[in-house]
């Protein structure tokens, strides 16, 4: 039988049991050998996490970089979409529509102006010492829709009093009775004729002068819709002999500004027609 399958006899079979005050060094010795081997590779290791570590640095740096160009990106759009915003509200607050559905009336307000409407109150401004801002209709009944004028304080340091632009509505009136203005002789200028929203309008020039007070103006009167849309639009200011050392602004200029409003202006059949017709 070869050698190696010889089986020893039981009795030469012992039992090997680790001696418990040996355990600690056996520890102790194999914590050194680990040490002795770890300090070997010393050298070569801290390079390695030198390394390791430059590695980290540098990463966390390029996502924090990242961070902050995506943050900047995100605050560029934020900045861009609140600033439109901003735009739209602010355009929203200073360009206001009237709307006036009883009487099929809109437009646009201009800039910076006060809207007004109903009547006027009699604090108003109107043309100073000459009165407030008139109705010329040839009939009574008139009713006044909406007056736009300018904040007060505007032109300080100017013979510059008020301006306005007013429309006002007569229903139940026929074409002959509008196209008659409440306008003494004396004061009635050019007679004008104009398109707004594709209903023919005539008018006249107006102008007064009294109190060291002067106002120049236009009526516009057309008939639609049953009813007689009376358009006016003017500006007052100081006599010119009241007003010698102070700067004078172009009553000319500022009624072509107003007479703009005239394209904005939109005319439909009053509310009760339009029912009427859906019925």
């Amino acid at each position: 039988m070869p050698e190696a399958m010889v089986k020893l006899p039981p009795a030469a079979i012992r039992e090997v049991s680790l001696d418990p005050a040996l355990v600690p060094v056996i520890c102790a010795a194999l914590l050194y050998a680990v040490s002795w081997i770890v300090g070997c590779a010393g050298p070569a290791s801290g390079k390695q996490k030198a390394a390791g570590a430059e590695q980290v640095v540098l990463s966390r740096r390029q996502v924090s970089q990242a961070a902050a160009d995506a943050n900047d990106k995100s605050v560029a759009t934020h900045s861009g979409r609140r600033l439109t915003i901003e735009k739209m509200v602010q355009r929203a607050r200073t360009s206001r529509q009237f709307s006036n559905e009883e009487y099929g009336v809109a437009f646009d307000t201009p800039t910076g102006y006060l809207l007004k409407e109903g009547e006027l109150p009699d604090m108003d401004r109107g043309l100073g010492y000459l009165g407030p801002v008139p109705m010329h209709f040839a009939e009574q009944g008139g009713v006044r829709l909406a007056t736009v004028e300018p904040p007060t304080g505007v032109h300080t340091g100017t013979n510059f009093v008020n301006e306005f632009f007013s429309v006002s509505a007569l229903y139940g009136s026929n074409a002959e009775s509008c196209a008659e203005f409440d306008i003494a002789r004396e004061f009635r200028g050019a007679n004008l004729k104009r398109i707004v929203d594709g209903i023919s309008f005539h008018g006249v020039e107006e102008s007064a002068a009294a109190s060291m007070h002067q106002y120049t103006g236009v009526y516009l009167h057309g008939y639609a819709n049953e009813t007689c849309y009376e358009i006016g639009y003017g500006i007052a200011t100081i006599g010119d002999s009241a007003a010698r050392n102070i700067k004078h602004v172009d009553p000319g200029r500022q009624l072509a500004r107003l007479e703009e409003i005239l394209g904005t202006v939109r005319i439909a059949p009053p509310e009760s027609e339009r029912s009427t017709a859906t019925d």
